[in-house]
């Protein structure tokens, strides 16, 4: 069983990332509509379905919610894809759309990492993760690359890229980081301490 569950979200998705969608495949209410129209039949929808202007398809499970809950839909279906033994989590149609919910869907990302699940959002033409006491190597590609503490502060390396910077100690009241650049074949961001939020814009 592949390890991976990719969630479609409900954010507007003007270029549906299909080559992203892997693993078990669960539709957070407009992500049904995401899915349909890019001809993807979902293994479970979840949600409260206030937005979804699809219908369920037949035989397809459905878990369906109060409109009145503490959770977002695409939180609900995390918790589901947990519950089944999935340790990485994709949510495409993620970003953009209402700030709320984008802002929603970051905190979610690190409640994930706090339970040791790897989670990633995508928009469109963008990627977000969060990266805790690890490091991670991302290869070279068109864009802009922007790394944030997420928290009060962070201390941070960044090697093969425009701006370079060593055990930098990055806060949350100034964006230093960001709008940098991979210039090598492999830029290597190290988060030596506390929690990092890591934004690849795709030009």
């Amino acid at each position: 069983m592949s390890n991976i569950c990719s969630i479609i979200c409900g954010a507007p998705c003007g270029v549906f990332r299909k080559e992203l969608v892997e693993g078990f495949v669960i539709a957070a209410d407009r992500g049904l509509d995401h899915c349909l129209k890019s001809g993807i039949t979902p293994d479970l929808a979840a949600g409260d379905f206030d937005s979804a202007a699809a219908e369920l398809p037949d035989g397809i499970e459905c878990v369906k919610v109060s409109p009145i809950k503490d959770d977002t839909d695409a939180a609900l279906a995390a918790n589901i894809a947990i519950e089944r033994g999935y340790k990485e989590l994709r949510f495409l149609c993620a970003l953009g759309g209402r700030i709320d919910h984008t802002m929603a869907n970051i905190q979610l990302l690190y409640s994930l990492k706090i339970r040791g699940i790897k989670a990633a959002l995508f928009g469109d033409s963008s990627e977000i993760f969060l990266l805790e006491n690890e490091s991670v190597k991302l290869a070279k590609y068109d864009g802009y690359l922007s790394v944030f503490s997420y928290g009060e502060f962070a201390e941070i390396s960044a090697f093969g890229v425009k701006y370079p910077v060593e055990k930098r100690v990055f806060t949350n009241d100034f964006p230093l980081g960001v709008s940098n650049e991979i210039t090598a074949p492999f830029a290597e961001i190290t988060v030596h301490s506390g929690t990092a939020i890591i934004i690849k814009e795709y030009n």
